[in-house]
């Protein structure tokens, strides 16, 4: 069936042959159907093996039709195919031939030639047709032969065949996804002789140094039953799981949708029986838990409701808050120009909840549903979201992100990142601000991933457990599992900073709001509130920064704490508690991120967000006189430690006159080392070294 060609083309052909290196040589003589091609017969097609040919009819008078096979090509480097054709019967004015780089039709490149003389180039991106090389005449193609098709990729280029001429050269076309095949427009039978592809087979980009040891172990029945269970979310403490569970009797609605439940850690680590959530986090709808705040009263999940907690869309988000008389309504979360193209969505916010991640499907999406990144705006909506590129995304599905309280690690499941079969999971590292700069993905390795459907990923505060979503070895559907962390998957480690606020008068616990900034800035990194009932509170901190901490209430003044994160440690669990001083006359306030320069006067560049704030306070209070009184520690000369402790006085005086405050209402002293908080360590001598104002008059 092969055609006589020159022999300069013939060298150049065999010189290309021996030259490349391939890992894999796929080829189909149609002797049988090992490779499972696509045998019909109906209104529309008729496709079958016989006689060592794949024959194949479309029966339509409309559009095109497919026959493919995905091969686990490494699209960045060569690969040649290669397949014998001819026309049988039907229109000879239309095409026939190779399909490749596809993912669905909709996307999808064709090399295409008539029985009339013709060939084109051209294929689908998201439905819409596009040419690359509109239909060209040639004297290539044998009406009523076998012709022999070639598309080969080298040194950046796609060079097309027919009948081992070459037609035409073009720029390299990204793939699609990894199908590649035959097809046949309306009216026609084609008779297909063999098929070759060669290829690189892409490669698993493997977390490093996985722990053969470090099993997923089934939560067992305590958590999985005979239904489906999926979207585990550990809470930030590690004391609570919540999973939706599908068709199970107690859920809520005809349908018996996915319904939330939760489970609570005992002891000695294993889960109470997981309990069914009530209205109105429960209604008629999907319900799905996909973040809690790190003290668990406020849950985002995934949909929308009404006004009175029913089912009122699939797509979006909402929060509830815990309340005394128990879970709000939940609210919707505002997206700016939010749409969603896909059936179905997922989403994750960061710890601080200054970004949203979510998988949608959009008009810029690669493939079908891409990860998309949205930010918080002022007015507490999120923006419009943005794609979050190439280093993610691919021409198939992503989805279920999780991004760890790091605010760098992010995991996902991809069908198109190489892997074991079907979804796996992956890991990534965020490497800039722009959200759209990523280290490669990495597939969290065969104790993760199976052959079968890998999906979701939840880790505690703590990173020592994950918890995801397998249908392989399940109970029903799919099931809960629970594995140790190795280090290399791992997110950077983070503090989860907890304790109560009170009143520092009465010594009573509030409920009001915390807020957490970046001492070095002055920029808010996020806010939470106590609980009103005990005045308790979490959160989780990322290393890095130097953060300050503190309450605000009207009517009161806050004690502001300092912790120092700028080096990277190991995962911590720190309790301090805050203090409101209520403003009134006689009450003293330690303002204890003013800090100085060893032995000097100079303010460190954190002191000035605390300095602004006792400007705004005496601003916001016009009839307030206050007495400054500066203290150092007890070690070294003590007119020296009281000289100094004036001058630290004088320099917070002068800052507030500078900015607008009346000096008549400022007096300060300094007592140098006398009136210490304690004597003994450094960390007590740091306490020593302060500044405090006394409310004078109100």
């Amino acid at each position: 069936m092969l055609q006589k060609f020159t022999g300069v083309l013939f060298l150049f052909f065999i010189s290309f042959q021996i030259i490349a290196q391939y890992d894999v040589t796929f080829y189909d003589g149609f002797d049988n159907n090992k490779y499972s091609w696509s045998i019909a017969n109906n209104s529309d097609i008729h496709a079958a093996i016989k006689s060592g040919v794949y024959e194949i009819e479309h029966k339509r008078t409309t559009a095109s039709y497919n026959f493919w096979r995905e091969f686990i090509i490494d699209k960045d480097k060569e690969f040649y195919i290669e397949a014998s054709i001819k026309h049988i019967a039907g229109v000879e004015d239309w095409g026939y031939g190779i399909v490749w780089g596809a993912s669905s039709w909709s996307n999808s490149y064709n090399f295409l030639i008539s029985e009339n003389g013709y060939y084109s180039i051209g294929g689908y991106k998201n439905e819409n047709w596009q040419n690359y090389k509109k239909w060209t005449k040639t004297a290539s193609i044998k009406k009523g032969q076998f012709n022999k098709l070639a598309i080969r990729y080298k040194f950046g280029k796609l060079d097309f065949f027919i009948n081992n001429q070459k037609v035409v050269s073009l720029n390299y076309l990204p793939f699609l996804g990894n199908q590649i095949g035959f097809v046949l427009y309306h009216n026609m039978t084609i008779q297909v002789d063999y098929l070759k592809v060669q290829y690189n087979r892409r490669s698993i980009n493997l977390v490093k140094n996985i722990n053969p040891n470090y099993k997923k172990k089934n939560l067992g029945k305590n958590i999985n039953s005979k239904y489906s269970e999926i979207a585990p979310i550990i809470s930030p403490d590690g004391k609570t799981l919540y999973v939706a569970r599908q068709n199970h009797p107690q859920n809520i609605g005809a349908e018996k949708k996915y319904d939330i439940w939760y489970a609570t850690r005992r002891k000695d680590g294993s889960w109470t029986v997981l309990k069914r959530m009530e209205p109105p986090i429960n209604n008629a709808g999907d319900n799905l838990v996909i973040a809690v705040s790190p003290d668990n009263n406020t849950l985002w999940l995934e949909g929308l409701y009404t006004a009175t907690g029913e089912f009122l869309s699939d797509q979006g988000i909402s929060i509830s808050h815990r309340t005394p008389d128990g879970w709000s309504v939940p609210k919707k979360v505002v997206i700016q120009d939010f749409y969603n193209r896909n059936e179905y969505e997922s989403y994750c916010p960061t710890v601080d909840r200054k970004v949203l991640i979510m998988s949608i499907e959009r008009d810029d999406s690669y493939g079908e549903k891409d990860l998309y990144v949205s930010f918080r705006l002022p007015n507490g909506e999120y923006s419009k979201p943005f794609n979050m590129g190439t280093d993610l995304n691919t021409f198939f599905n992503e989805g279920t992100p999780f991004i760890a309280s790091d605010n760098k690690t992010l995991y996902f499941y991809s069908y198109g990142h190489p892997g074991y079969g079907s979804a796996d999971i992956f890991v990534s590292k965020r490497l800039d601000n722009s959200w759209r700069k990523w280290s490669k993905p990495q597939n969290l390795g065969p104790t993760i991933n199976s052959n079968e459907w890998d999906t979701y990923y939840s880790i505690a505060a703590k990173g020592d457990y994950a918890y995801l979503v397998s249908a392989k070895n399940s109970y029903g559907n799919e099931d809960v599992f629970e594995i140790k962390m190795y280090k290399e998957a791992k997110p950077d480690p983070v503090v989860l900073l907890s304790g109560k606020v009170y009143d520092k008068k009465t010594k009573n616990p509030i409920g009001v709001k915390i807020i957490y900034e970046d001492l070095n800035t002055g920029a808010k990194v996020g806010s939470v509130k106590s609980n009103a009932q005990n005045g308790s509170y979490k959160i989780v901190l990322p290393y890095g920064k130097k953060y300050g901490i503190r309450a605000e209430s009207v009517g009161y003044i806050a004690v502001n704490e300092h912790l120092d994160l700028s080096k990277v440690s190991k995962y911590q669990e720190i309790k301090k508690n805050l203090y409101l001083v209520p403003i009134e006359t006689g009450q003293v306030v330690n303002l204890k991120n003013i800090q100085f320069k060893k032995s000097k006067a100079e303010f460190l560049e954190t002191s000035y967000p605390e300095l602004n704030r006792l400007v705004q306070l005496m601003k916001m209070y016009p009839r307030m006189e206050i007495e400054l009184s500066g203290h150092t520690d007890t070690r070294g000369k003590p007119d020296l430690l009281l000289d100094l402790s004036q001058k630290r006085v004088d320099a917070v005086k002068s800052y507030l006159v500078a900015h607008g405050i009346e000096a008549a209402r400022i007096s300060g002293k300094g007592y140098g080392g006398t009136r210490p908080l304690g004597t003994g360590s450094e960390a007590i001598e740091i306490k020593n070294r302060r500044v405090e104002f006394k409310i004078k008059k109100m």
